[in-house]
């Protein structure tokens, strides 16, 4: 072609010489094409489009996508296209059909505005909802998504890295495979659950428990994972899981367009087909739609799909779930667009929340099929970040409005979407999966609360003076050791600790060696030595009168034992040179104690005998204070050690 010639796309601004700008538009079904010139752009999609309320741009609307692609195919494809670049048309033929006809190629920096704005969207469901031509808007969206990434255009940059992912580790958040049951075993550790999931390829199981990439990985989300799990134990459901061999649904490849969700699709088919089981349940609404609607796409299903509502559902209904427990709170409840306009699971989340006493739902407006979206779903979270933040903080206002107290909603996505606007807004509003209410309701407590209670009250015990030998042998569910040490040493409450520390090994370690130093209470000023036999006499003395003393541990090695022999010799020290006598001391402990004891206002002198006489309640009093004393110098003088060390 010569470069007077308007029609060659070497020639558009933005292409580069060579590149071939040809749309496969074969993969369009003769439904889509009739849907793509049924569309009559009326703009209802304008009203109803939650992307379009963030960023108000023409472009994005779906009519809008509709005519653009229709342009591109047309300019690419179209019957004066065909004419225009035959070869056996002459150039001035060419000239005058492209004068009269109007006709201008399409450059690669149209095709990527396009892209773009293809890419702009959650693929929600919510346009073809209120279509008056009921075009399938979702397909199409993913069809022109796959089209354009075969092309060369697809997807968006920040978008590759979860395809690439999916495709290295069969999960998107570039997690090691070996990571996946992770939060099981820590969970065990935790108090949260009370047995690794049962692992179907063992136990034979009937029913197949597929977790997804988001509750096995995200730790914000692990009580999706954990609630159901416990339910299923709760009522002694024949399930099993995959473990280690669970892969990722592949949904997030379909959403975006790329080819490769065909051989993952087929692959786990395989596995799913071998295991003879009779219902697959899931908590994610995103793998529960992949898996429904789009695997049969690629090959038959021997078993039943079900979302995990949907299946308590069922048991509700023959009579084989039982609600014991009341769950006093009010709720609103968000519908997950693949649960919900993707599949119609509009009414068992309901029946679930209405069946569980005391609980009491209020819902949001915008409801239903016209539940407005959250924006974490078809890619847009990782293209645009800061629209998906404003749609999410657009839901959580609407929900804030009910007066609810708590977001539940029964899809991971959503979880993570709606903690987002959460988070931005600075809401009161608790986001909660429904699982998290179910087991509530059948346990008759949450495990998660139940375990910080835990963890507050061994703080408290620790706070209060507590005999540290018991709070030595009661395991804390929450509360690191070295939480306990720092609360041990300045009085303040000790911080949770991270249930999901991604090092173990190194968190034990940490551990042990924050319980050698911190739960060791130091000896009375009377004593020398700290070993056992030593303080024996004198915890057996002060029973009703001050906490007793552990035995020091063992140290492990060299550092640890040259670490207790200082603090022998500081105790020995300062047993010898106790405090004169007639010095005020004042005691100030760390939280307020049940039964208040008067406070003393002088040390025991060198002369007085660390014992308790009968009767003599205020001799007891400072006795008290005085091994108080002697305690808090003992503190101090660590404290300064390890600042030197």
């Amino acid at each position: 072609m010569s470069k007077d010639n308007p029609t060659d796309p070497r020639n558009e601004p933005g292409t580069a010489p060579g590149e071939n700008l040809e749309l496969p538009l074969k993969h369009l079904n003769m439904r889509q094409l009739i849907a793509l010139d049924a569309c009559t752009r009326c703009g209802e999609c304008l009203t109803w489009c939650p992307v379009y309320d963030q960023d108000a741009k023409e472009a994005i609307l779906p009519r809008a996508k509709v005519a653009e692609f229709l342009k591109i195919a047309r300019a690419q494809h179209g019957l004066l296209a065909g004419i225009i670049k035959s070869k056996k048309v002459s150039p001035t033929l060419r000239r005058w059909l492209t004068r009269i006809s109007n006709y201008r190629a399409i450059g690669r920096a149209e095709i990527e505005t396009f892209v773009n704005n293809l890419y702009e969207c959650s693929t929600c469901g919510q346009c073809e909802v209120v279509c008056p031509a009921h075009i399938e808007t979702v397909n199409l969206w993913e069809e022109l998504r796959r089209i354009m990434v075969e092309a060369g255009y697809g997807p968006l940059e920040a978008q590759k890295g979860l395809a690439k992912s999916v495709k290295s580790f069969d999960n998107p958040w570039q997690q090691p495979r070996a990571g996946r049951t992770k939060w099981a075993r820590r969970a065990i550790k935790d108090g949260l659950l009370q047995a690794m999931p049962r692992e179907i390829r063992k136990t034979g199981g009937k029913v197949l428990l597929f977790f997804g990439c988001t509750a096995a990985y995200d730790v914000n989300v692990k009580q999706v994972a954990i609630n159901s799990i416990n339910i299923l134990e709760a009522l002694d459901i024949d399930y099993g899981i995959l473990g280690s061999e669970e892969k990722c649904c592949a949904s997030v490849l379909l959403r975006m367009g790329d080819p490769e969700h065909k051989r993952v699709f087929k692959e786990n088919i395989d596995i799913f087909n071998s295991l003879g089981i009779e219902t697959l349940i899931s908590s994610c609404s995103g793998c529960f739609k992949t898996i429904l609607q789009d695997y049969p796409k690629v090959a038959p299903l021997n078993f039943e799909v079900l979302h995990t509502v949907e299946y308590l559902t069922r048991l509700l209904q023959k009579g084989q779930l039982h609600f014991k427990h009341r769950v006093e709170r009010t709720v609103t409840y968000h519908d997950p667009c693949h649960l919900g306009r993707a599949t119609g699971g509009f009414d068992a989340p309901r029946m679930i929340m209405e069946a569980i006493p005391g609980l009491k739902l209020v819902e949001m407006p915008r409801n239903r099929e016209y539940s407005r979206c959250c924006g974490a779903g078809g890619g847009l979270k990782a293209g645009y970040p800061d629209i998906q933040n404003r749609m999410a903080q657009r839901r959580i206002k609407e929900a804030e409005e009910t007066g609810a107290g708590q977001l539940v909603s029964c899809c991971p996505f959503c979880f993570q979407g709606l903690n987002i606007g959460i988070t931005a807004m600075g809401s009161q509003l608790v986001m909660k999966d429904i699982s998290s209410l179910v087991a509530e309701s059948l346990l008759g407590y949450d495990v998660f609360e139940k375990a910080a209670g835990a963890a507050g009250g061994s703080a408290q015990q620790q706070a209060s003076n507590a005999p540290a030998a018991n709070a030595a042998s009661s395991p804390s569910l929450e509360v690191a050791p070295a939480a306990v040490s720092a609360s041990q040493d300045t009085g303040a409450a000790p911080s949770p600790a991270d249930p999901d520390d991604r090092s173990g090994k190194e968190a034990a370690r940490a551990a042990r060696r924050a319980a050698r130093r911190g739960t060791t209470a130091p000896a009375p000023a009377s004593l020398a030595t700290p070993q056992s036999d030593a303080l024996a006499a004198p915890a057996k003395e002060s029973v009703q009168a001050a906490p007793t003393a552990p035995s020091q541990p063992p140290a492990d090695d060299e550092k640890e034992r040259r670490r207790a022999e200082k603090r022998a010799a500081r105790r020995q020290k300062a047993a010898e040179n106790p405090a004169p006598e007639g010095a005020g001391v004042t005691i100030k402990a760390p939280t307020p104690a049940p039964e208040p004891v008067p406070e003393a206002t002088s040390a025991p002198s060198n002369g007085e005998k660390m014992s308790v006489a009968d009767g003599d309640t205020s001799d007891k009093e400072a006795k008290r204070a005085a091994r108080r004393a002697a305690r808090e110098k003992e503190k101090a003088a660590r404290r300064a050690a390890r600042n030197d060390a």
